[in-house]
């Protein structure tokens, strides 16, 4: 191969290379991961079948009775002038059921209160989806910030190590302090090891959302970028209009509805039919007229309008203590994200400004012999575990946050989201 050809093979394979990298490198961003899951979460690829299957009881539930043709033979074989069918009496006659209590009415009334309860299924569903693929990519951004704060964190202690070496080299210290560096240096490599294992696995549960392999390497965002804490009152006001309080109301409602229907079902249906009847004696024709309907003296429902009526007071009160259990849920999630907030902003602006300047005043004044290598240790402890915490508050507000939005169904910070949408 001639040295022009071989150059050129060698920047091709370079540049691909690169793309390859590039492609490997993507950064998932929160709209995206949204919006596969939306489209291929196998939670909500059932939908369409319940929606059939309403569709379906909707049309059962509105049909009518259908007539009934009857046919009577009269008089025949008889006897005399009834024997065989010298005299017998044919009547032909049509009868239709007429649903008394507005049944039908009542069975449609219900099958579309079943159905606006599937939609609110749909729509719990929907936001238990959103919020766990919302949960698993704050999951994978937090596992990359504990990563990035472990790389500085080497970085830290392999400097600090070199100038433990060289102090060692001068005979300034022993060979113990640098033993002692090392093997910190050795736990956070380790550290560092499990963190990338976690973080893979994390990717590869946030795809599972939507039923696939991660084609991404990281995700996209920062956790510093916190919401406002939502305001009592919004809260209150969005409790009658979360979506689990309406999942209970919708079924109230079908309770209501069949309580109804089976009110409705007491009412005793009327058979009322007509017909012609021929008498072969003389070939003469007759209309004839029909009616029956069941004697009420008992109401054969009662056992089961009975059990409409316990269903229905269930409903009442599970609905009641559902509201004030979603209060509660409410209220400790706004208490928690209050301290979580506080918290992060005491740490980003009193503790981790006070470590870092003993940090380096520890550093400045091991070189000169001040401090131990024991208490360069501790300083790098109480700065380490401070950017950590921060770390971990951060995530709790996001999390906390995200449940009160999972819970109320609605979003109750638009600057949060709109800085959000910017960035995405």
């Amino acid at each position: 191969m001639k040295l022009p050809t071989l150059k050129r093979s060698l920047l091709c394979a370079t540049a691909l290379l690169g793309l390859g990298l590039a492609e490997l490198s993507y950064a998932l961003d929160l709209s995206t991961a949204v919006t596969r899951t939306l489209k291929q979460s196998p939670q909500l690829a059932l939908y369409p079948y319940y929606v059939r299957a309403s569709e379906a009881e909707a049309l059962q539930a509105g049909l009518k009775p259908n007539p009934t043709l009857s046919v009577d033979l009269e008089n025949a074989f008889g006897t005399g002038d009834s024997r065989f069918l010298s005299g017998h009496e044919l009547t032909l006659s049509l009868s239709q059921v007429l649903e008394m209590g507005q049944k039908r009415e009542r069975r449609v009334d219900l099958v579309d209160r079943q159905t606006a309860e599937i939609q609110r299924d749909y729509e719990v569903k929907r936001l238990d989806v959103v919020a766990n693929t919302l949960r698993d990519f704050y999951q994978a951004l937090r596992l990359q910030a504990l990563i990035q704060w472990n790389q500085q964190r080497l970085a830290s202690e392999q400097a600090a190590l070199k100038v433990i070496e060289r102090r060692a080299q001068a005979g300034v210290v022993g060979q113990a302090d640098v033993m002692r560096m090392q093997l910190r240096l050795s736990k956070s490599q380790t550290q560092l090891l499990s963190l990338t294992a976690q973080h893979e696995q994390a990717l590869n549960k946030l795809a599972s959302n939507w039923s696939a392999l991660p084609d991404f390497t990281d995700v996209e965002g920062t956790l510093a970028n916190m919401p406002a804490l939502p305001e009592q009152a919004a809260l209150n006001a969005a409790i009658s209009h979360t979506p689990d309080y309406l999942q209970a109301l919708a079924k109230t409602r079908i309770e209501e509805a069949r309580l109804a229907l089976s009110q409705a079902e007491s009412k005793a249906d009327m058979t009322v039919g007509a017909g012609v009847r021929r008498f072969e004696s003389n070939s003469d024709l007759a209309l004839v007229f029909s009616f029956s309907m069941p004697l009420q003296w008992y109401d054969q429902n009662q056992g089961n309008q009975a059990k409409a009526q316990a269903q229905l007071n269930a409903s009442l009160a599970e609905e009641e203590m559902l509201k004030q259990q979603i209060s509660v849920a409410l209220n400790g999630l706004r208490a928690a994200m209050h301290n979580n907030l506080a918290q992060s902003q005491q740490i980003e602006s009193q503790l981790k400004p006070v470590a870092q300047s003993l940090l380096k005043e520890v550093e400045q004044g091991y070189e000169s012999g001040l401090y131990s290598v024991l208490q360069w240790v501790d300083a790098q402890n109480e700065l380490f575990a401070i950017e950590r915490e921060l770390i971990e508050s951060r995530y709790a507000v996001q999390l906390q946050f995200l449940e009160l939005e999972r819970l109320t169904g609605s979003s109750l910070n638009a600057d949060h989201l709109s800085q959000a949408a910017d960035k995405e």
